[in-house]
């Protein structure tokens, strides 16, 4: 049902339907345009409202009630002729009118055309319906054209060079220019795009029926803008009561994209609720989070990264949708403005999206830049000296001096400290290590602790080494409370096992390997000085795979199921080469007595040359595991 509404005209009033009211109006505005150029314009125009009002009159005499949209054409159609418009009367246009048919000649010169966006035909903004006006040819031709084309650009010429700079961006070196040159790839990826915006942007829209017949290019008279005006109607019912192959094939891409975008859009959402929630967990139950600095570089970057992928999906999915409804006439199109704010806006956080992307990349490569740098790079400090003369850097004075250590002989070494490949993967746990591949080094740290009860105890560590004879080792000396002199009541070492930066004991035990032969060297004494101990049989291991071991198996039994996980997961699942040994049956009989523990390369306290490579040693702990029923005072 038709919606009517009253107008006044010349001071009456009229019952007229709303599609015949707006016909009527966009007739009147434009001959008032054309006729205000003109002297004497405006009572021509007001001339014709009232030839109008006349009629009306005639069409209520018939009793009309109310005035439709044919009966409207009727009236222009009546009122339409060059004499009636111009009210001239005269003979010259008179003969003009009567032999117009005759002596005019179709006048469409290409030259004589303006070019003007499309109002009348325009699905986006106009401007391939402009140019079907310009150039020739159909407005779905163009717009084929056009995607075709689009698309052909972005996949062969334009896509490069993103491939091209984004991997680049995550670098620290292209910080200050990686986001305007990901910006710049994605412009030159979408230059066809751009290039549809500039016309936008400069190039004018036909508001009225004079634009377009200068689009046209029809010679702008009151005739041929009546029957512009008729046929603007004419194909504004005829897209009303009809679809266009172009709004077919426009709705079915629409429902594609339409269900493509919604199960992106879910996909996206869910990945970013998980993440969401697991951000307070994962570091320390779900993943394994090698660094909590990593993670915390990373976390706003990535937060935005989702908001703005949520905001652009949910651009492209209402977009699809509405375009799909209205193809199919179930609501009416958007405005070219919305269009325009729409597209303008996904544009905005698409460009939003890649800038934060490079931004989380650089603040990562820039943490873990530093980290490494750190690690690689030791700033001694020549204030931190010890007494035998070892020079230390800050972050390994502070470590010898918060748990203990000492060093006693230090040839050839680089360094007395890292972070690295922890056993769970944490790159911020310092432990005693040294490197050098090219002359054998010489290292001993040591570490004590006085005054132990009596009874059986037991020295273990978490080792790893790329070379042999790198050990940990022990020695208990009694001290005479009247004489003051020292004797050396144990003294053992117990070799590091070679595994690299791979597997490692404590790996395998989580791992469930097969069982391993263990290898163990015998030997019966040990000197040191003037003094003779005996050693326990399991002196050397030389063979690391202890997964038959009990006391390794308590070890890994009472880690945490946390701490677990991470092992199995570090250096991407196949372990640092960590391995824990221990040397037990340590009888302390004297209270009074000191035990003097730590990691050796030196000949002298181990009987094995030095060699090239690496160590690291971490975790000591002597602990008590038995009683002694005689002790001596």
């Amino acid at each position: 049902m038709k919606k009517n509404i009253t107008i006044n005209l010349c001071g009456r009033l009229y019952q007229i339907d709303e599609d015949a009211y707006e016909l009527l109006s966009h007739y009147t505005d434009t001959l008032r345009d054309y006729f205000r150029k003109q002297e004497g314009g405006e009572e021509t125009a007001d001339d014709i409202e009232e030839r109008i009002a006349e009629l009306f009159d005639d069409l209520k005499a018939q009793g009309v009630e109310a005035i439709n949209i044919e009966q409207v054409q009727d009236i222009i159609h009546q009122i339409g002729e060059v004499e009636e418009i111009a009210g001239a009367g005269d003979a010259e246009s008179s003969e003009k009118s009567s032999n117009n048919a005759q002596s005019q000649q179709p006048k469409k010169p290409q030259n004589n055309k303006k070019f003007f966006r499309d109002s009348q035909n325009k699905l986006l903004a106009g401007v391939l319906a402009g140019c079907a006006q310009y150039f020739g040819g159909s407005a779905d031709a163009w717009r084929w054209a056009f995607v075709i084309l689009s698309v052909l650009w972005f996949c062969i010429i334009g896509f490069w060079p993103l491939t091209f700079t984004v991997p680049f961006a995550a670098y620290p070196v292209f910080g200050i220019i990686a986001v305007p040159l990901v910006i710049l790839s994605i412009l030159f990826s979408a230059l066809p795009v751009c290039a549809y915006l500039l016309v936008v942007i400069f190039a004018p829209l036909t508001k009225t029926a004079e634009d377009t017949l200068k689009m046209k290019g029809k010679e702008v008279n009151p005739q041929n803008l009546v029957a512009e005006v008729q046929e603007a109607t004419l194909a504004k019912e005829r897209k009303k009561n009809g679809k266009s192959g172009w709004d077919i094939f426009v709705g079915i891409i629409s429902v594609g994209l339409s269900t493509f975008f919604t199960i992106a859009f879910i996909v996206a959402l869910c990945f970013f609720v998980a993440f969401m929630v697991a951000s307070e967990k994962m570091a320390d139950q779900w993943w394994n989070v090698y660094e909590a600095e990593d993670f915390q570089a990373i976390y706003i970057p990535v937060i935005c990264c989702g908001v703005l992928l949520l905001t652009s999906i949910g651009i492209l999915l209402y977009c699809s949708i509405h375009a799909a409804v209205s193809s199919f006439g179930k609501t009416k199109s958007m405005s070219a403005t919305q269009r325009v704010i729409w597209f303008l806006l996904w544009v905005a956080s698409s460009v939003a999206l890649v800038g934060c992307w490079v931004w989380g990349a650089s603040r990562l490569a820039k943490v873990q830049s530093a980290r490494w740098d750190a690690r690689s790079v030791r700033v001694i400090d020549e204030s931190l000296t010890d007494a035998l003369g070892n020079v230390f850097s800050k972050e390994e004075w502070d470590f010898f001096q918060q748990n203990g250590w000492e060093m006693v002989t230090a040839e050839n070494v680089d360094r007395y400290t890292y972070i690295g490949e922890y056993m769970t993967g944490d790159k911020n746990v310092r432990y005693l290590d040294d490197c050098n591949d090219y002359t054998p080094l010489v290292y001993t740290a040591r570490k004590h602790e006085d005054d132990l009860e009596p009874g059986i105890y037991r020295l273990s560590a978490v080792v790893k080494a790329n070379n042999e004879n790198k050990f940990i080792y022990l020695y208990g000396v009694n001290i005479d409370e009247q004489t003051g002199d020292s004797t050396v009541f144990t003294d053992q070492v117990l070799e590091i096992p070679n595994c690299g930066l791979e597997g490692g004991n404590i790996w395998r035990a989580l791992k469930g390997e097969p069982e391993s032969k263990v290898v163990t060297k015998e030997s019966s004494s040990l000197t040191l000085g003037a003094v003779t101990v005996p050693l326990s049989s399991k002196v050397v291991v030389q063979n690391s795979e202890l997964v038959d071991d009990s006391v390794l198996l308590d070890y890994v039994n009472s880690m945490s199921d946390r701490t677990k996980r991470r092992i199995l997961g570090a250096n991407n699942g196949q372990g640092y080469g960590w391995s824990y040994i221990y040397i037990d049956s340590i009888r302390v009989d004297n209270p009074h007595n000191t035990i003097f523990y730590g990691v050796t390369t030196d000949e002298n306290i181990t009987g094995k040359p030095a060699t090239t490579g690496w160590f690291s040693a971490t975790d000591f702990k002597l602990e008590k595991i038995g009683s002694v029923t005689n002790t001596s005072k």
